[in-house]
């Protein structure tokens, strides 16, 4: 089984009939760049209604979501790198994983050893001699394969990646799989 994290974000006004913006939810892609001759992708989930969240299929990375306030003006409410440069450059002590998907392991493994099932296995290490959020190429830093997915009243983006059996010392194989829902009412699932 696999550490996976769960965003969730919902705006609210004063009162509920307020008009809102309508359209229909869509999901749309583009170009953003390479990682060792991989393309990586930017999808950009629109929910009808004021709310955009764009997503890379890069290390499943939730790079911006834009939210309308109570006067409808949207605005980006997290942290991200503009560019795919931004998260490629991102390394060292320094390291942020901002809007990332990370495993094989979320926290830290002291001094990146562990046993399961009576074998020691050795990872890694990334963060003062301990491996953090998978080590020094966890699911961050992976491209991952995207399928987008449409309903009447929302759209979403399933991500899934294998890992390999051994991939940075992790026994066995592991199949992850994350889907980011946004619907109409302004709620990312």
């Amino acid at each position: 089984a696999g550490v996976v994290g769960l965003a969730a974000c919902s705006t609210a006004t004063d009162t509920d009939d307020e008009p809102k913006p309508t359209g229909a939810p869509s999901i749309t892609d583009e170009a953003f760049g390479q990682v060792g001759g991989t393309a990586v992708t930017r999808y950009t989930l629109d929910n009808g209604r004021g709310m955009r969240v764009r997503i890379l299929n890069y290390g499943g990375i939730i790079q911006s979501i834009d939210v309308p306030d109570r006067n409808g003006k949207a605005n980006n409410v997290v942290l991200g790198f503009p560019t795919l440069d931004g998260y490629l450059n991102n390394t060292g002590d320094a390291k942020t994983y901002f809007g990332a998907i990370i495993g094989r392991y979320g926290n830290r493994i002291a001094k990146g050893t562990f046993s399961l099932d009576g074998a020691r296995h050795q990872i890694p290490v990334n963060n003062n001699g301990n491996s953090l959020h998978g080590g020094t190429a966890g699911f961050d830093s992976k491209v991952w394969q995207a399928t987008p997915e449409n309903a009447d009243d929302s759209v979403g983006l399933k991500l899934e990646y294998v890992s390999p059996a051994g991939e940075m010392g992790y026994p066995g194989a592991l199949t992850t799989t994350v889907t980011y829902t946004v619907d109409q009412d302004n709620q990312l699932r």
